[in-house]
């Protein structure tokens, strides 16, 4: 979210604050109803020590009020065994509270990916957004709300339940929903994590997936990780991953040297892993001097 609209924010600072019962607090519907449990344990840590430091902001709707940010807040609070709750009650139809929803939320918390694609859809389909319009409310592209939109229409449920689990990259998810629903986007991701690929190679083999016949495709899934032949990826696509994992070694292993050489005494070193450590330095020696003596150096 980039610029909130001024008319919405003088709308809800003018909000009465009141006590109101927990029980009267309904969600938004266009909440999706999933909750990271770590960021919820840790709301409830912090009201318990310091308190509700916000209040809750709500719409009248009917005999009860509907949330429009604070759902953490009050399944923290009750989890606490509070009775009421401190609110600011905003009077608003039920496109200004979707708007309202949209912009506390993106504002206080950020929003996981499948998060944002169950929002947009119910804008979509319950409130009559356009793509352009939500693209505007989150500051974003047409395109960015299609890709979103995506991980709905196209993904396996399988592939959303990994990415509400936190277990599957969104940027590779986008890639996957590519594919054909079911046996192909599991077939794939198997592969991805075990090439512990990232968006961009997905997407080459997701590319690749879509034009390959199916005996090509069961050689690459029976190929070990070290034995991925060139003809099935491409040697262009080989080239570009090593070279990025290998980068981010030299990355890792500059930080590591520097915080070494810091130290006289090393206390948090694994030295149970050292001897693996010390192993995969010297087959790393053993590929560049026998691609050395390959290429006719020395």
């Amino acid at each position: 979210m980039t610029v909130r609209d001024r008319k919405t924010e003088d709308l809800i600072n003018s909000g009465e604050i009141l006590y109101l019962p927990c029980h009267k607090l309904m969600d938004h519907p266009l909440h999706f109803d999933f909750y990271q449990q770590s960021h919820l344990e840790g709301m409830v840590a912090s009201i318990r020590e310091a308190g509700l430091l916000e209040p809750i902001i709500v719409c009248p709707f009917g005999d009860s009020y509907r949330i429009l940010s604070g759902h953490y807040r009050i399944r923290a609070v009750r989890r606490l065994k509070w009775k009421q709750v401190l609110c600011r009650v905003v009077e608003c139809n039920d496109r200004l509270s979707a708007i309202i929803y949209c912009t506390s939320n993106l504002l206080t918390r950020g929003l996981s990916a499948i998060e944002e694609a169950y929002i947009i859809s119910g804008l979509i389909s319950k409130e009559s957004f356009t793509m352009g319009e939500i693209g505007k409310l989150w500051g974003k592209s047409k395109s960015w709300v299609s890709r979103r939109l995506s991980l709905l229409t196209h993904l396996d449920p399988k592939m959303r339940k990994e990415m509400e689990k936190g277990f599957l990259n969104p940027r590779v998810a986008q890639e996957l929903a590519r594919l054909p629903q079911g046996n192909d986007q599991e077939r794939v991701l198997t592969i991805v994590k075990r090439e512990h690929l990232g968006k961009d190679a997905a997407a080459e083999l997701v590319s690749w997936w879509l034009g390959a016949g199916e005996d090509a495709r069961k050689i690459l899934e029976e190929k070990s990780s070290l034995k991925v032949p060139e003809k099935i990826y491409g040697c262009d696509f080989l080239k570009r991953n090593l070279a990025k994992h290998l980068s981010d070694c030299i990355s890792l292993l500059t930080r590591l040297v520097s915080m070494v050489k810091e130290e006289k005494v090393i206390g948090w070193w694994p030295m149970d892993k050292y001897h693996s450590f010390k192993t995969i330095s010297l087959e790393l020696d053993c590929i560049i001097k026998e691609q050395m003596t390959v290429s006719g150096e020395r």
